[in-house]
This record gives C-alpha cells, sequence and structure tokens, in this order.
C-alpha cells in the first residue's frame, strides 16, 4: 500500500528539478506539507492544496538554521547543483554539489528522517580520477557527484534514493550546449525526473529497497508507464 501524508523538505527548489517537484507535491495528495529549505525564496511560487512553507537560510549555517525544517520530514528530496561557471570556481561548485549535500543528509538523519532522495547524474563516481583544472572538470563532476551519493548512502536512511538522469530537457532553462546536445543523445524533462521522485517516495514499502539507485534507462522506461514509479537499477 502506497503511503501518503507525507511531509517533503525540497533542497534546490529554485532549480529546474527542484522547482517541478515544487509544483507537484503542493498538488499531489498524498502529501500535506512541503518546506522548501534554500538561500532564497521561489519567485511566484506555486499554489495548491498542499501547505507550502518557505524557508531561507545561510547554507554554510545549514545545521543550525534549518534544524526544525527537518525536523519532524518524512522524505528530503535533494535536487542541489551548480556548474563551475556560475559558481565561479571549483571550490565554490563542489560546496554546493558535495558539501551542501553532505550537509543536509546528516541534519536530516540526525533529525529522524526516513527517506532521502537525491539528484546525481548520469556517470557519477567517487573513485573518479579528478582534479580542479577547468579542462578536466567533466571527471570533477562525476567524482563530486559520486561522493555527494556516498554520503547520503553512509548515513543509514531506512530509504536512500538515487536518480542518476543524464541529458535533461529543462526547456526554456536549457543550456546552450543543452541544447546542441538534445540533437544527438536521448534526453529526460526534467518535470518527469520530479514525478518518478514523488512516485519513488510514495511507494509501497513492502517493495522499496533500502538502498535503490535509478539510472537513465530505467527513468526513460518509467516515463512510458503512467503512475508506475521506475524499477531500481540497483
Amino acid at each position: 500500500m502506497a503511503v501518503s501524508g507525507l511531509t517533503a523538505v525540497v533542497l534546490g527548489a529554485t532549480g529546474a528539478i527542484g522547482s517541478e517537484l515544487v509544483q507537484q507535491l503542493v498538488n499531489n495528495p498524498g502529501f500535506k506539507k512541503v518546506v522548501t529549505v534554500g538561500r532564497r525564496a521561489l519567485d511566484g511560487a506555486p499554489t495548491g492544496p498542499v501547505e507550502l512553507v518557505q524557508r531561507t537560510v545561510n547554507m554554510d549555517a545549514l545545521e543550525t538554521e534549518a534544524k526544525d525544517a527537518f525536523t519532524g520530514a518524512d522524505v528530503v528530496f535533494c535536487a542541489l547543483g551548480t556548474t563551475r561557471k556560475t559558481a565561479g570556481s571549483a571550490d565554490a561548485f563542489k560546496k554546493v554539489d558535495f558539501e551542501y549535500v553532505d550537509k543536509s543528509a546528516r541534519l536530516a538523519h540526525a533529525c529522524g528522517v526516513r527517506h532521502y532522495s537525491l539528484v546525481s547524474a548520469q556517470g557519477a563516481n567517487h573513485k573518479c580520477p579528478a582534479n580542479d583544472l577547468g579542462l578536466f572538470h567533466g571527471l570533477l563532476y562525476k567524482k563530486t557527484k559520486g561522493m555527494a551519493e556516498q554520503s547520503v548512502l553512509q548515513q543509514g536512511f531506512q530509504r536512500a534514493s538515487i536518480f542518476r538522469p543524464g541529458l535533461l530537457n529543462r526547456g526554456d532553462k536549457a543550456r546552450a550546449m543543452e541544447k546542441l546536445a538534445a540533437h544527438v543523445f536521448s534526453s529526460i524533462q526534467v518535470k518527469d525526473v520530479a514525478r518518478l521522485m514523488i512516485l519513488d517516495a510514495l511507494r509501497d514499502p513492502a517493495t522499496a529497497q533500502p538502498a535503490a539507485v535509478f539510472e537513465m534507462g530505467e527513468l526513460l522506461k518509467a516515463c512510458q508507464t503512467a503512475g508506475q514509479p521506475p524499477a531500481p537499477s540497483k
């Protein structure tokens, strides 16, 4: 039997997948409350029958400023992510894509959250050889995402879900390189990633694995089946 009446925390709510998560969550009867946690609130926040609370915090002080937001939550959806160009440096990129994820996972576990659902990336690998040189940022990206995954998995949540989408179709928010790549590679719409994350969070606990990884191939398959959560790749 699917669960219901959940309270969800969303990190990265101003991003492409995060904003889709909030939009869908506030209109999903499986949830009773949605709390966004981040350095700024959503512009034009979506409305729906589910209560929405927006908390602005200093992400460097997440453990103290957001503790009350995590307390009592059933699931954390983490869609934190940036690019080296946007962040300004390799260190700034790693702070968002690893350090903030790590802080939030530790806080969530300390607050008794049962399920942590993370947006990672295709090819994520914490063992990937990488350095901070811009020329090799692709390797640093994969390694950093892999390190974030490991942090989540090591906390010991009752459930940990790792989503590894490949090329994202962000619609109007698409980056230039993404638009070019979309003509060559398969892509997945951000609204579908959000929808599948929510379906996974609501799945019957009897069918849920304690730690599940959802690769791009399985996500694309699940897009063809309405109302069904994706099958774990491993």
